[in-house]
């Protein structure tokens, strides 16, 4: 027992590194603009272009506003966090600077950024948050010195604001297979003044293939690109997706799965097992005990366990380089040796003790 443990340990022991953290592996936070209470967002437009390895996203969003009174202002501020490179702003495809909230700031009472009360939540201890939303299950409380701003001097009626930048992937591996993904919250439009409309144009050339959305069904379907319009918010959030494509074979792995493939292996020694036996009783009806089952009740068990740990890396390796290989701590099933091997062993002592039975009953 002692040796068989040693065994399943050093077997076992590149699987004891199980990878226990977030199966997401965040990417790039995008989001629409906070608006200004003093201006009318007529349009945004939201154009990405994915690269070729679904790596990174290249965002161009433009918003087309109107100002009620002239002068310096603050038309919007924007949530920006782990995007690659610059983050750059244009207004009237006048290159401006993006400034960071000074440091102290608290309420937007009495403040430069008094006419975006209405974006901000309930104030609590005495500092100000916005929430955000990524997905469908959570949204995120920043701080509003989290946010950035521009000052432009503006003329009365319409301009355009641009921003570009490139974003990462989000990376969710828990799943069999890697799923990759690009998110942009639109949540921040519920609290505009007005809300126009909304294009999403998505260029896929650089990309082969067509990812998955959750807003719906285009309004035009190219090859090239693919266009959305809507006239109020589709979501909170926009979540491009892709699951690359595995074989046949893989597809069938992942339905068997672990236990699949153990019971079936196990199975097939089981029965080697048994014939083990059956061979040896012909051989020695007369002895009590057989060290066919001892030895066998000892190591198949210990066998069952190293089939089920390493059938995990058996199946990521038939989905190839798409498998998330993100599985926990499999490693785990190693406390079950100690009930799996005296079940084992009493069937196993009982199939020997009938097949000597009726051995010796033949030759009586």
């Amino acid at each position: 027992m002692k040796h068989s443990l040693i065994i399943l340990f050093s077997l076992t022991a590149t699987l004891g590194f199980a990878n226990m953290a977030s199966p997401i592996r965040e990417g790039t936070y995008s989001s629409s603009a906070f608006s200004s209470r003093d201006i009318d967002i007529l349009k945004e437009k939201i154009y990405l272009t994915i690269d070729k390895n679904f790596a990174t996203a290249s965002y161009i969003i433009e918003y087309f506003i109107k100002t009620d009174k002239d002068g310096k202002q603050i038309p919007l501020l924007f949530h920006a966090k782990d995007y690659r490179d610059d983050f750059k702003v244009w207004i009237d495809n006048h290159e401006v600077k993006l400034l960071t909230i000074p440091e102290g700031y608290k309420t937007t009472n009495n403040s430069f950024l008094r006419n975006f009360s209405n974006s901000v939540d309930t104030p609590s201890a005495d500092v100000e948050t916005v929430t955000i939303y990524w997905d469908k299950t959570s949204g995120y409380v920043y701080n509003l010195l989290e946010l950035k701003y521009f000052e432009a001097d503006l003329t009365k009626g319409e301009h355009t604001v641009r921003v570009e930048y490139t974003a990462d992937v989000w990376i969710d591996v828990s799943d069999w297979v890697t799923e990759y993904s690009f998110r942009y919250s639109l949540s921040p439009a519920k609290n505009w003044r007005s809300f126009g409309s909304l294009e999403i144009i998505l260029n896929g050339n650089a990309f082969n293939g067509f990812p998955s959305t959750n807003i719906g069904k285009p309004t035009i379907a190219k090859p090239d690109s693919t266009v959305w319009n809507f006239s109020k918010l589709p979501a909170d959030y926009l979540i491009i997706t892709h699951t690359p494509p595995i074989s046949k074979l893989a597809t069938k792995m992942i339905a068997l799965g672990p236990e699949g493939v153990t019971a079936i292996l196990a199975l097939l020694i089981a029965l080697l097992h048994f014939f083990g036996i059956k061979k040896y009783r012909k051989q020695e009806p007369t002895k009590r005990y057989s060290w066919v089952v001892i030895a066998g009740s000892i190591i198949i068990p210990l066998l069952i366990l190293v089939i089920y740990l390493y059938s995990y890396d058996l199946i990521d390796s038939i989905i190839g380089e798409s498998a998330s290989r993100y599985h926990g701590y499999t490693f785990l099933a190693i406390i079950l040796y100690p009930i799996l091997l005296p079940v084992y062993w009493v069937i196993m002592w009982l199939i020997d003790r009938i097949i000597r039975g009726r051995i010796n009953k033949s030759l009586a």
